[in-house]
């Protein structure tokens, strides 16, 4: 697979348009160079989102010639953050915009699907009903012996219902890292980096990991947990009757600003950072999801902190005093 195509936490997306800017100045010094070097090797992350800045800052290597010209000419500073504005947009804008239109090729071919930013409920022939959160998709597979969900992205919200055709057939839902049964229940899976996280809201499911050998877990109403092809993490109680998101809302309770964002960022096009200095501000609350430019305004009102849109699709959220 190209590294292009994968999936990268925008905060590494961002560090790496951070030294695209540095190096594409034409100013950067050996210490900076190698420290460049340094954070490349740090993590197979790193090169991949490196990788992904040049593929998609080689798009505009056919700018008109002036453009160009207008950014080569500006001061060094100036210089550093047009580079790194071409970057952002580039690595994340552009890729956002293709995912959310495109996306990878098996969300594309999919079963269902939905954008950036839209959810929606598909009632399924057994009676059961899934909701897909934004940029989500999955594959449906009914045999005569099994009910089967494949997650291909993003999270989804089940309902089950018992199986009406009569052949008390087993629900279950297959994700990167192994299959989780449902035992007569409501519950969502999202599929993380590495991860897959299953929440349950009503009686049980069972887990399955996708390595030989390794046992199943049962856990309730009210219980929360990661897995990945080698273990399941600890369980977490939680106190939901369902996801928040499937009622337009996102809910946070004492969230890193960084994380919140983050989080933000699934809803809406382009690429939404902060500043280190504020990376750790806690966030309390519920947000309306359809209107993330209302969100961003509420955390202008609510914390020491101003909203900057240099370019369309980038916003910065700074400090609200200089330090």
């Amino acid at each position: 697979m190209n590294n292009h195509r994968l999936k990268i936490n925008p905060a590494v997306l961002a560090q790496a348009a951070e030294w695209f800017a540095v190096l594409g100045s034409g100013t950067a010094s050996s210490a900076e160079q190698q420290q460049w070097q340094t954070w490349l090797e740090a993590h197979p992350d790193h090169r991949a989102a490196w990788t992904r800045v040049e593929f998609f800052t080689r798009k505009f290597d056919h700018l008109p010639t002036h453009t160009a010209s207008a950014v080569l000419n500006q001061p060094d500073l100036e210089r550093r953050r047009t580079l790194k504005a071409l970057a952002v947009l580039g690595a994340i804008g552009l890729s956002s915009w293709q995912i959310a239109r495109g996306r990878y090729l098996q969300d594309w071919i999919a079963d269902y699907q939905t954008g950036l930013g839209v959810t929606k409920t598909i009632a399924l022939a057994d009676g059961s009903k899934v909701t897909l959160d934004t940029n989500s998709a999955f594959n449906l597979e009914y045999t005569p012996t099994l009910r089967c969900l494949q997650l291909v992205s993003g999270e989804i919200y089940i309902e089950t219902a018992p199986d009406n055709s009569g052949l008390q057939r087993p629900f279950v839902v297959d994700s990167q890292e192994g299959r989780v049964r449902a035992l007569g229940t409501r519950f969502s899976i999202r599929q993380l980096l590495g991860n897959s996280q299953v929440t349950v809201f009503a009686d049980a499911v069972e887990i399955q990991p996708s390595q030989a050998g390794l046992s199943k877990l049962t856990i309730k109403a009210g219980q929360t947990t990661q897995f990945s092809p080698q273990r399941i993490d600890k369980v977490v109680n939680i106190s939901a009757d369902r996801p928040a998101w499937t009622q337009g809302i996102l809910l946070v309770d004492n969230m890193p600003l960084s994380e919140f964002l983050l989080q933000l960022n699934r809803y809406r096009h382009g690429y939404i950072g902060c500043a280190p200095q504020i990376a750790d501000l806690r966030i309390v609350g519920s947000f309306p999801l359809n209107d993330t430019d209302r969100i961003l305004a509420m955390l202008a009102e609510t914390l020491p902190v101003k909203i900057s849109q240099p370019l369309p699709l980038w916003v910065k959220v700074l400090p609200a005093y200089n330090s």
